[in-house]
């Protein structure tokens, strides 16, 4: 299993998810993102940071995700080469939908399965409606998966925890991590819909 976690907008939740995936299903993290703090919240056996003058290795069997930075990373060709998934995370909100656009077309590039993930979603309203404008863009087929807006992801990142495993806790956590731990099984089941 390899997956892409993909935007070239910063600030939509990659890291999150390449965490929240990574913790799923027991996988490495390779950090692509100059600027990502995962190897302070996660254990270093489980995230290998890459710069960006630092070649990809060559990964063909084996569970990875990858966490690309905010920005066109030209090693998402190479990556993209025995990947399952690309996942492209993004805020329903007008400034990010260019850019989501823009990775978008970078990401069909590679003629592999593409999830829209809707993150920080306040108004399901407000995802719909961003899924419409890019299946009018680009007239294809979107699919998607809603993440409503949550304090309690970043939480579970800072902890470097699963927000399934939170859940499992006792007392204020268990209820505190109960409604976004369902939403995350189910965007992990949508997931291996694709492996």
């Amino acid at each position: 299993m390899q997956i892409i976690i993909y935007n070239q907008k910063g600030g939509v939740g990659k890291s999150m998810l390449a965490t929240q995936i990574a913790l799923h299903f027991d996988t490495t993290i390779i950090e692509l993102d100059p600027y990502g703090v995962l190897t302070q919240t996660l254990d270093d056996k489980r995230v290998y940071k890459l710069g960006l003058d630092e070649s990809i290795p060559d990964i063909s069997d084996g569970d990875v995700v990858y966490d690309f930075g905010g920005f066109d990373d030209i090693r998402l060709d190479s990556i993209s080469k025995n990947a399952n998934l690309i996942i492209i995370p993004f805020n329903p909100t007008i400034n990010s939908l260019g850019t989501t656009l823009k990775s978008y077309e970078r990401a069909k590039e590679q003629n592999i399965p593409i999830l829209f993930v809707a993150n920080a979603v306040i108004k399901e309203n407000d995802a719909l409606e961003a899924i419409e404008f890019l299946k009018e863009s680009t007239q294809d087929d979107i699919e998607y998966f809603s993440i409503p807006h949550t304090r309690a992801l970043q939480t579970s990142e800072n902890e470097g925890q699963s927000i399934i495993n939170l859940a499992s806790s006792s007392g204020l956590r268990r209820h505190t991590y109960r409604k976004i731990s369902a939403t995350m099984r189910e965007l992990m089941s949508v997931i291996e819909e694709y492996l």
